[in-house]
């Protein structure tokens, strides 16, 4: 009797579902706004190193991705996020979890040293991962200097305030820590105007059917 009393009417059911739905997609929207976050758009040398310097990154460690890697690389990561390496290029996890969000480098990138018991997965290792990177004008990469830890820190233009909350403290992070040497760099995962306007658009229109 009480549960019948007590029994959401399916109208109110409805009513209550369209609510949520209407508030969450105005909070997704305020969201974009307030971190100044866009759809995904060509970029260029200009255009990251403008994004770049409104962030306070440093343009020397850019690379960026190429055309074919792509799409693999970014619906395979969280954006922003890093990869963490050893002097062998060996993969560290810095996940406690598969859940664990990318909070947790906040804590563990000053914490990094040589000393330090990691977790070597071996899913991927850093020349790999390099092999699919360019400089900023599409240039095969030159070698990256000897370091005790390398990090991957991946961002985008269009993801904007977020570069500045996530990936300028990870790099700045990683600059000031005294126990080891870590050499940062920041993987552009925009889609590349080098990569030619054919190959751009092709991309643009795959992402486009996915929304």
């Amino acid at each position: 009797m009480w549960g019948y009393f007590f029994k959401p009417h399916p109208m109110k059911k409805l009513i209550s579902l369209t609510v949520v739905l209407v508030f969450l997609t105005s909070c997704q929207a305020i969201m974009k706004k307030m971190y100044g976050i866009k759809d995904p758009d060509i970029e260029n040398e200009r255009t990251i190193k403008k994004a770049a310097t409104k962030y306070k990154l440093d343009p020397a460690n850019i690379v960026t991705v190429t055309s074919d890697a792509f799409l693999k690389e970014l619906s395979g990561k969280s954006i922003p996020d890093v990869a963490v390496f050893d002097s062998n290029g060996n993969y560290i996890e810095y996940r406690v979890t598969d859940t664990s969000c990318n909070a947790g480098l906040f804590k563990f990138i000053p914490e990094l040293n040589l000393k330090g018991n990691y977790n070597k997965t071996g899913l991927t290792n850093l020349q790999a991962e390099l092999a699919k990177f360019r400089d900023i004008n599409g240039n095969v990469l030159k070698a990256t200097e000897g370091s005790d830890f390398y990090l991957l820190i991946y961002w985008t233009v269009w993801t904007g305030k977020l570069n500045k909350d996530h990936v300028k403290i990870w790099e700045d992070l990683a600059v000031n820590n005294k126990n080891c040497k870590i050499k940062a760099l920041t993987v552009n995962l925009d889609i590349q105007e080098y990569w030619g306007k054919s190959k751009c658009d092709s991309i643009l229109n795959n992402l486009n059917k996915k929304k």
